[in-house]
């Protein structure tokens, strides 16, 4: 798809495509994705990623806060989120 039907199509350039996202390593040896579509912020306590996606006509701002010192990996939550439900059951 060019630019120009990317952005007719989704709003914004840069749309999704997790083939396109870079790597990028931090100082204290931490890797994250990173993709053309989103904005990131980092402070002392959050990481932030932003994007913007239109979808049937109407703007959304997704927004995911990611703590700088994690506790688990979204990996061992999913893992926890599961055993807990099994458990109901």
């Amino acid at each position: 798809m060019n630019e120009a039907k990317e952005y007719l199509t989704t709003g914004r350039l840069g749309a999704y495509y997790p083939e396109k996202a870079t790597i990028k390593k931090s100082e204290d040896g931490t890797a994250r994705a990173v993709y053309q579509d989103s904005d990131y912020t980092v402070d002392d306590v959050n990481y932030t990623r932003e994007r913007s996606m239109i979808i049937k006509g109407k703007r959304f701002i997704i927004s995911s806060v990611f703590p700088v010192e994690s506790t688990a990996t979204a990996t061992d939550k999913m893992l926890e989120l599961i055993d807990a439900d099994m458990k109901k059951k």
